[in-house]
């Protein structure tokens, strides 16, 4: 499993540009989507590592519309010519709704989810118990990510999800 993931926000021309990529390969398209992945600031949010974990505490072992960290099947899945990259796009009515989702999270099955034993078998703990430290990091990642999440979706921009 890939424990890096990445979310961008996306103009219109780098949404049809990515679309365009899967019928028809673009040259240098490596050096643009390399741009576009190494984005930093405001538009961009990174899982630092994180990226099992905090879906763990999204979804636990489910699936569905909180699942978009790592279920290409919530939004648009886009072949990237990337070696051990996958990525999808989500709309911003899906970006939305993931917002509202998550901001609707009720506190004790994410308890449960951060004080449990699957944890501590994902990437980057592999096996090994999880300090007080550990849960502070995950919490503080998937803080942001809301944060992020919210302001996006009131940006009415488009995200890549991107997992590498």
């Amino acid at each position: 499993m890939t424990s890096q993931g990445t979310l961008i926000h996306l103009s219109d021309a780098d949404l049809a540009w990515l679309r365009g990529l899967a019928s028809a390969p673009i040259a240098d398209a490596n050096d643009r989507l390399a741009a576009l992945l190494g984005t930093d600031g405001p538009h961009t949010y990174a899982l630092e590592g994180a990226l099992p974990g905090v879906h763990h505490l999204l979804v636990g072992d489910g699936s569905g519309l909180l699942g978009f960290l790592m279920d290409a099947t919530v939004g648009e899945s886009m072949a990237l010519p990337l070696p051990d990259t996958h990525a999808h796009v989500l709309l911003p009515p899906t970006v939305a709704a993931i917002a509202d989702a998550i901001e609707s999270m009720s506190v004790g099955p994410l308890r449960l989810r951060l004080e449990g034993d699957a944890l501590r078998t994902l990437e980057p703990f592999d096996g090994r118990p999880l300090e007080d430290e550990d849960k502070e990091w995950l919490l503080a990642v998937l803080q942001g990510l809301m944060t992020f999440m919210r302001r996006t979706a009131k940006g009415r921009v488009a995200l890549l999800v991107a997992r590498h």
